[in-house]
Order: C-alpha cells, then structure tokens, then sequence
C-alpha cells in the first residue's frame, strides 16, 4: 500500500511538471506569435513609408496640369482687366474652370489619404473599385513609362476583406511590373488585369510581358527582404502575402509566356462567413 501512494505521488509530481511545461509551452507560443504579428505590423508599416515616395511622385505627376491650368487662369486676369473684358461672364467662366481644377486637386489628396487609411475591421469591397483606386494614383506613372494598362471586368465582384490594404497590394503589383519593364528595357509594355470567380473567390490576376523571373528564385518572392531590384526593399510581395493571408486570401505568382501572371484570390462574403463559423 505504501509503493503505491508512492507510486501516485511521483505520478502526480510528474503530472504536474508536464502540466507546468506545456502552460510554460503555450505562452511561450503565445509570445512569439504575439512578436510575428507586432514584426508584420512594423513590416507593414515601413512597406507603406517605402511606397509612400512613390505616391508624392504621382501626387505631383497628377498636380502638375491642373496647377498650370489655374496659372493660366490667373495670368488670363490681368489681360482681360487691360483690354476691358471683366464682366459677370468672364467672372462666372473664371470661377468655374478654377473650381474644377481645385477639384481635380482635392480629389487626388482625398485618394491620398483613403489609400493610407488602415482598415479596422474586415468588410465586402468591390475588388475592381479597389484596382480602380490603385490605378487612379499610380496611373500617370505607368504612362510616363509607357506601360499600357488593359483592365478587364465584367461587373462588380465583391470581395471580403481590407479594401484599403487590398489597394496598397494592387499598388505593389504595380510598382514591380513598372520597375521589371524599365530594369530589362522592354519596349512593347503591356499589363492585362482581369477578375474572375469560383464559388468560394474572387481572384484578381495580373499579366505582364517584361521577361518572366528565374525559375530558381520564383519560389522565394514571397520571403521578406527577397528581392531581385538593384535598390530594392524585399518587402512589397512579402506584405502582399501577408495582407492576403490576413484576410483568408492567398497570393501565387508564375511565369508564363514572355512575363509573369501574379494572382490575389480573396475570399467572397459567405466563404468568409462559413470559414468564421467553422473556426469558432
């Protein structure tokens, strides 16, 4: 009797030793899954200041017509006062074409700061107003470089996730294609954006003619700090895993043809609806 209250006193010790070292196991996981997030946050962050010059380039690309315009405008005054032309038309033709180009500039800021908003909570978004977003600021780039954007899609597939971390992905896609068509001097350049469903997604794919990459370092675009740029981060296609995976999505990329077909899929609303209740 007395090996066996031994027996039970070592079993119970040793119990609760595993106990102790699982609960230590668990929070040592805890932790370091609390350190990954904080690292992709901090990643995130320093992708958008990355991604930030190119926005102020194309801020000023987009204001420089409507600042010559209202230039224009203003010089126009003086003349019309010399040869007597100010009356209430002139005034109300003034004020009209100075308004739309203010407009012109105030709607780019007001893109500006959308695109930089984070999203706080997921939502249904429109996967081609967010491309349209993207493309509405980066736009005149791709056209300083001669790249032809052919976008297309047929109606408004709705998407579940963070539409504006969605457009700052689309945004990435298209600094790459830019950067890969000027790097290997392509002349015809060509993006193709298209969207389609499945039952369960969305998927946003986007093809390029600018070369393809290596088929030895394909598999590694994704990894952070990768890159094939001469000045590049490593940290736009990483971000853009991330930010898919975040929303249930996922991201692919292969060569095919003559360039690269980089695909989004991101969940549709009853698919994230279903994965929610399933994990609950």
């Amino acid at each position: 009797m007395k090996k066996l209250n031994e027996s039970e006193k070592k079993y119970r010790e040793l119990s609760e030793k595993y106990e102790m070292e699982i609960h230590n196991l668990e929070n040592r996981i805890q932790e370091e899954v609390a350190k990954n997030r904080e690292k992709d946050h901090i990643l995130l962050h320093h992708s958008k200041l990355a991604a930030m010059g190119e926005m102020i380039a194309s801020i000023g690309h987009q204001w420089r017509q409507p600042l010559n315009s209202l230039s224009l405008l203003v010089q126009d005054v003086r003349e019309a006062l010399e040869f007597d032309e100010v009356d209430h038309h002139y005034i109300d033709q003034f004020t009209r074409e100075s308004m739309i180009q203010i407009n012109l500039l105030s709607r780019t800021l007001h893109d500006f700061r959308k695109f930089y908003k984070m999203s706080n909570e997921k939502s249904a978004f429109s996967v081609a107003e967010s491309i349209e977003d993207a493309l509405a600021i980066f736009s005149l780039n791709l056209k300083k470089h001669g790249i032809q954007v052919k976008f297309e899609y047929r109606g408004q597939q709705t998407a579940f996730g963070y539409p504006n971390e969605f457009s700052q992905v689309v945004l990435n896609i298209l600094t790459n294609a830019r950067d890969a068509f000027v790097e290997k001097d392509i002349q015809e350049r060509i993006l193709y954006i298209t969207i389609h469903e499945s039952n369960e997604f969305v998927m946003a794919e986007f093809r390029d003619n600018a070369g393809g990459i290596k088929p030895e370092v394909i598999d590694k675009v994704f990894d952070p700090y990768f890159t094939t740029k001469m000045h590049g981060t490593g940290l736009g296609l990483y971000m853009t895993k991330i930010i898919l995976e975040s929303m249930d999505g996922t991201v692919t990329m292969e060569n095919i043809g003559d360039g690269t077909c980089l695909c989004l899929s991101v969940p549709k609303v009853h698919s994230a609806v279903k994965r929610e209740l399933i994990s609950v």
